[in-house]
């Protein structure tokens, strides 16, 4: 019972990541104009304050699909480890 909770578990949450993973994918394609905007300035030393809290929110968003991924592969790992 204790494997299928990991094994399926794991596999829910697998799915869940792949779906994160696909819309970071989609939103990652810039338009042109934000293309070369960011291009101008790379360091982003102009970019206002609601700009950083954006760029911000998306580094935490990528690190929750890593996390994500990390846990999706743990519990995969332990549900397929314990014998039935």
């Amino acid at each position: 019972m204790l494997d299928d909770a990991f094994t399926y578990g794991g596999g829910a949450t697998s799915l869940i990541a792949v779906g994160v993973w696909l819309w970071l994918a989609r939103r990652a394609v810039p338009s042109f104009e934000s293309f070369v905007k960011g291009f101008d300035d790379e360091l982003r030393l102009g970019a206002t304050a609601d700009e950083r809290a954006r760029s911000a929110r998306w580094y935490q968003i990528r690190q929750a699909a890593v996390a994500l991924t990390a846990v999706a592969a743990l519990c995969l790992s332990i549900g397929l480890a314990i014998p039935d």
